[in-house]
């Protein structure tokens, strides 16, 4: 029972920072993974990760593959209901502030406003 409630907060651990549409690319990168093996059989799965997500991201033949893997980029915003990315396209028109009058009023004795609330924070007095 202690090991269910445990893989089932892990998982709501893990849902709640993962995009779901990246979980669902798992798949993806083991397939990918095998593909590189085909191709250079040394390959570990460890060189694998650090060629496509450590390195920097280089332009070659396989690249549409490489932006098909999880994690690659955040190019998807809200995943509907048939597993669809789409991007909300907002559009924010910021207005010009209006300009502010720079005038400036000098306080002397004569207009010195009183503040009578801030004679609490006067020097204590000796008797």
């Amino acid at each position: 029972m202690k090991r269910l409630a445990g893989i089932f907060l892990v998982s709501v651990y893990m849902f709640s920072f993962a995009e779901l549409h990246n979980l669902l690319k798992i798949p993806v990168l083991f397939e990918h993974f095998k593909e590189h093996r085909q191709l250079a059989p040394g390959i570990s799965f460890w060189s694998f990760i650090k060629l496509h997500y450590l390195d920097p991201i280089v332009v070659d033949d396989d690249y549409q593959r490489d932006q098909q893997l999880p994690f690659r980029d955040t190019d998807c915003c809200v995943m509907t209901a048939t597993s669809v990315c789409e991007c909300l396209q907002l559009t924010v028109e910021i207005e010009k502030p209006a300009e502010i009058a720079t005038e400036f009023h000098l306080f002397n004795e004569i207009n010195k406003p009183r503040f009578i609330s801030f004679d609490i924070f006067q020097p204590p007095r000796c008797a």
